[in-house]
């Protein structure tokens, strides 16, 4: 979640700099159905000017990502951070009272339970993507003692992430 704007520098449009991330992305199937899920969603990418920070804007529908880490994280990390911030547009889709909660606020002041919220929506789209990652690997991702929270409310309420069949894109893929 985000506040601030990014300044851009040059001729490079809004649809040009999304366009660059999203060839940016790894060749890799879960990566890009990921990528997909966020276009499906009207999801623009943009660069983050918040070093080392992945940022979602609810009210822009634009995905903030910190372009380096395309070059220098695992494919994990990827697929997490990127299943974390489709979350939040979920949530912030399910819930429009959040833009107004969260509007007046520093992203680093966004309550916990927003940011727990986007973590269960993520894996929650990680099982809909038929992306393996299992509750264990997308904890261990998470810092501890929001990573016990998410698990708990994964356990307790969304079961059926758990236990869910296979999807078409396993079979296809």
């Amino acid at each position: 979640m985000m506040r601030s704007c990014a300044i851009r520098n040059g001729p490079e449009t809004a649809q040009t700099i999304h366009e660059r991330l999203a060839a940016r992305f790894p060749d890799n199937p879960y990566v890009q159905r990921l990528v997909s899920k966020a276009e499906a969603l009207d999801v623009t990418f943009d660069v983050s000017p918040i070093e080392n920070n992945w940022l979602y804007h609810p009210e822009q529908r634009r995905l903030y990502i910190w372009e380096p880490d395309l070059d220098s994280q695992s494919l994990t990390y990827l697929v997490v951070i990127m299943a974390h911030e489709l979350g939040h547009v979920i949530d912030f889709d399910n819930n429009p009272m959040l833009k107004r909660l969260t509007r007046r606020l520093h992203w680093l002041e966004v309550p916990d339970e927003v940011e727990i919220a986007a973590f269960v929506h993520g894996f929650r789209i990680l099982k809909e993507l038929s992306i393996p990652v299992s509750l264990d690997h997308y904890e261990q991702m998470i810092e501890q003692p929001m990573a016990a929270r998410v698990r708990e409310q994964i356990e307790t309420r969304h079961l059926c992430c758990l236990l869910s069949l296979p999807s078409e894109y396993r079979v296809a893929n």
